[in-house]
């Protein structure tokens, strides 16, 4: 680490000590000086949003990336700064936004992260399209897309050697980037959790109309908080409904709902309950929210479980679209050739164990555009090994299907590319500990 890198390291050891001896603190992280700070944001001319924290900025790094820039009030505390730095480097997810650095300076905390181009989940929910024409259109499987990959995150999260707690799941902290995928954001409350021991506090904060009343009445600290917010979220998803609006609670009107059978089909939003054959998928969602929200935590799903559950759920809608066929969760088989005649790598016969005992016959083909759209193009967010030959990159199909996709570094006469099926504990490992040796699955 550089000079100036060790002062970021010593602030952080400084002011949040009683974190660090709990996470790994190899942190990378780029230490940016005030004067940095006000040339990257150009005078901090563009503001992309402000609450009781600060003010945040559009800005522009040296290599041309544009960023966020969150710069926190004058009187905020070192302590709490320190701590949300520490617990956002320690995650490394495509679905989680990415933290650049920070300025430490005296009456200048700042942190500098991955800016997201379009919005979050609230705006696109909840507000009018640029026409003033209602809603902005917002179909199902988009729906289910970001539900899931949001849930996909929160397990990571849950699921590290020191366990993080989001601790404010709501709709406007779900960045959106230019297809639509989810970026969690906002880790000002987030926690470092024991593995191995309950922990309470007795500062009870959150957001309202998210927070578990469990939570609220006991100041415990468990995973299952986040599974309650994120039960909230599913509902607002399929109903188009925020989760307070005046008196009306959408997580107490939903219960109410579900315990009169068809009346939960009243609060389902237009757009996507007008296809009466999206009513059973629909309806799996709000039973799986239920539960989500049941109030005795231990009773509620793990994040795990709630991500898995939705990818049956878009499996099942992608299947009653054509648009889906067999397979496995041991084993995945592709063959066909790309549409995509302008890249070096085509797809042809790439076996993995099948287990159903399905022929070849039926096995559906893969196109580039599925593979380029998974992967973010290859990106090196969806990068989870490499060898001297071959890249590997993570991908969740459209079918709902785990995929590692193995690419020649250079182009072939063959042009094999490799669809395999992930692991179901492949997730659970958080990016930043997997190894990249081509010797190692």
């Amino acid at each position: 680490m550089n000079n100036q890198g060790s002062n970021v390291k010593k602030f952080l050891h400084a002011n949040g000590h009683v974190v660090l001896e709990r996470v790994d603190n190899n942190y990378n992280l780029r230490s940016f000086t005030q004067k940095e700070i006000e040339d990257i944001t150009g005078g901090y001319r563009i503001v992309l949003g402000e609450g009781g924290f600060g003010k945040v900025y559009k800005g522009k790094l040296d290599n041309h990336r544009p960023v966020a820039v969150k710069i926190y009030k004058n009187g905020t505390k070192k302590e709490e700064f320190a701590k949300e730095v520490i617990v956002h480097s320690q995650i490394n997810h495509k679905n989680v936004v990415r933290l650049f650095g920070c300025c430490t300076e005296v009456n200048a905390l700042t942190i500098v992260m991955e800016f997201v181009c379009n919005g979050n989940l609230y705006n696109i929910l909840h507000c009018c399209s640029s026409n003033g024409n209602g809603s902005i259109p917002f179909p199902l499987d988009k729906r289910l897309d970001i539900a899931i990959e949001s849930a996909e995150a929160l397990s990571c999260m849950h699921s590290m050697y020191s366990p993080i707690l989001h601790d404010c799941q709501q709709p406007a902290n779900i960045l959106l980037d230019e297809n639509l995928r989810p970026k969690i954001s906002d880790f000002g409350i987030a926690r470092l959790l024991a593995a191995d021991e309950t922990q309470h506090t007795r500062y009870v904060i959150g957001c309202i109309g998210y927070m578990d009343p469990l939570f609220c009445q006991s100041g415990r600290l468990t995973p299952k908080n986040d599974v309650y917010s994120f039960g909230v979220v599913l509902l607002e998803i399929i109903t188009r409904k925020k989760a307070v609006d005046g008196n009306i609670i959408l997580a107490q009107t939903s219960a109410e709902a579900l315990r009169k059978g068809k009346k939960m089909r009243q609060l389902f939003d237009v757009e996507i309950a007008n296809d009466k054959k999206n009513m059973k998928f629909l309806e799996d969602v709000a039973k799986l929210a239920a539960e989500c929200l049941k109030m005795e935590g231990k009773m509620r799903p793990e994040m795990v479980e709630v991500a898995d559950r939705l990818r049956t759920i878009r499996k099942a809608y992608h299947q009653r679209k054509g648009r889906s066929s067999a397979g496995s969760n041991s084993g995945l088989s592709i063959s066909g050739k790309t549409e995509d005649v302008a890249s070096p790598i085509t797809i042809t016969t790439a076996t993995v164990n099948n287990t159903d005992g399905i022929p070849p016959s039926v096995v559906p083909t893969i196109f580039m555009a599925e593979l380029k759209e998974i992967t973010r193009n290859f990106s090196n967010d969806a990068l989870i090994g490499e060898g001297s030959n071959n890249k590997v990159f993570f991908g969740v199909l459209k079918d709902g299907h785990k995929s590692a996709i193995k690419k020649p570094r250079r182009p072939s006469t063959k042009n094999i590319l490799e669809v395999m099926a992930a692991s179901p504990d492949f997730l659970r490992v958080p990016m930043v500990s997997r190894f990249k040796h081509e010797n190692v699955i």
